[in-house]
This record gives C-alpha cells, sequence and structure tokens, in this order.
C-alpha cells in the first residue's frame, strides 16, 4: 500500500509540473517542485562561506551557484540577467551597467535566488520584485533573439539606451539557461558566433571560482587556486 502511494503521488506530481519554456534557446527550465524542493530551500542553500558576496562579481557568484545547484541538488536552474539605462545605473558610488542571479522555476513561475546581498535581499524574489528591488521599477523590457541592435549592447560594458526603437525603458532584462556566463556568452550565442550552450565550461568554473572565494584583486593573482580545485571537483 506504501509503495502504491509513493508511486501515485509521482505520477500525480509528474502531471501537474508546469516546465518553463525558454523558447530563444529550445531549453525547459524545469520545475523544482519535481525534485521535491522549494525556492526557499535552493536560495538557502547556496553556498556563502566560499563565495565572497561583499566584494565578488555577480557572474562568478552566480554561476557557482547555477553549477552547485546542478551538482548538488540535481535542480535545472537558469539565470536572468538586468541591464540598466542611465535613469538607474547609478548605485552609490558604482555606476553598474549589468546585474545577474540564478533564477528556478517553482510551479511554472520563475523566481531569482539573489544571495549576493545578505540582509538586504534575504529571500527568493519574483521577477517583478527583484526588478523593483535594483531598479525602482518592473516596466524593463525583455530583450528576445533577433534583436540584433540590443545584444550588440551586451559587448560594450556600459549602461544601455534608454530610448530604442522599441520604446523607452528603464531598463532590460533576458532570461537564459544556466550555462551562460556573463552579456558576452549570451551575446555571442544569440548572434550566432558561438554554439548553444548545453554544459559548464570547466575554464569559466574556475575563474570564477577563485574570483568569488577571494574576491577583488585576489581573484586576478590566483588567490585560493587550490580551495577552488577541491571545490569543484576537478584539477586545473
Amino acid at each position: 500500500m506504501k509503495n502504491f502511494l509513493v508511486l501515485l503521488a509521482l505520477v500525480t506530481g509528474a502531471a501537474s509540473a508546469q516546465d518553463v519554456y525558454l523558447s530563444d534557446y529550445g531549453r525547459n527550465v524545469q520545475d523544482i517542485r519535481m525534485s521535491g524542493y522549494t525556492k526557499e530551500d535552493l536560495y538557502n542553500s547556496l553556498n556563502t562561506n566560499l563565495v565572497k558576496t561583499s566584494s565578488s562579481i555577480c557572474s562568478n557568484r552566480a554561476l557557482i551557484w547555477n553549477y552547485d545547484l546542478s551538482r548538488h541538488q540535481r535542480v535545472d536552474s537558469a539565470k536572468m540577467f538586468l541591464f540598466y539605462t542611465g535613469k538607474n545605473g547609478r548605485v552609490g558610488r558604482k555606476t553598474w551597467w549589468y546585474h545577474v542571479t540564478p533564477v528556478v522555476n517553482e510551479g511554472g513561475q520563475l523566481f531569482t535566488i539573489d544571495a549576493g546581498f545578505p540582509g538586504w535581499i534575504d529571500t527568493p524574489l519574483s521577477i517583478a520584485d527583484w526588478l523593483h528591488q535594483f531598479v525602482g521599477t518592473s516596466q524593463c523590457k525583455e530583450i528576445r533573439a533577433g534583436e540584433n541592435d540590443l545584444i550588440e549592447n551586451m559587448y560594450s560594458e556600459r549602461i544601455f539606451p534608454q530610448h530604442t526603437r522599441y520604446g523607452s525603458y528603464d531598463c532590460y532584462y533576458i532570461v537564459v539557461p544556466k550555462e551562460y556566463w556573463t552579456p558576452e556568452t549570451v551575446a555571442d550565442q544569440l548572434l550566432g558566433k558561438t554554439q548553444a550552450r548545453m554544459s559548464f565550461q570547466r575554464g569559466e568554473l574556475q575563474q570564477s571560482c577563485v574570483e568569488a572565494a577571494t574576491g577583488g584583486l585576489g581573484g586576478i593573482f590566483g588567490g585560493n587556486k587550490k580551495k577552488c580545485q577541491k571545490y569543484l571537483g576537478f584539477a586545473y
């Protein structure tokens, strides 16, 4: 009887799973409920001991967290890039041109799990709420394949124009599969310069781990290389 109930629960869960399809990449982001997790579980699982949230680069820590979700929880995740305009790119004394966070699918809705700002963001957020936190609005344009003039801006390392042929927007965003590392890697694929990614790149994981584990100039000079070899589970 017990085995029957377990089987029934699995069949019922499979029937109610709501994957999110990323049409520009031909990829599904699977419903984490199928793996028995909630978005809160996964947010709390993100490593903030190795990753120095106060000094690491967002694309590096996001790549490590996406990788960890794949290998430890066996969860399929994605990530979301936010691109600033002149209206909101000023953050304290810094000017940000982009930010990125892992996202997960729970029940057919994408949620950000951005553990890079403890004390400010301490829980998963919907995409709209996450945008409000970082740009004060959710009136942002999603970048799609074929919008090459916007995609080309991903190479610029500068804030995006507020006014384009698509209208006037305060920010832009794009949701991509988990294996993409930086805006440049996204642009390369969307513009046909590289093939679609189906796996993590070891070199990028290595570079990301060293920088995220040391922060600042420590990453540049190779600090914590041995620690990252052990953490990632492969030598380099």
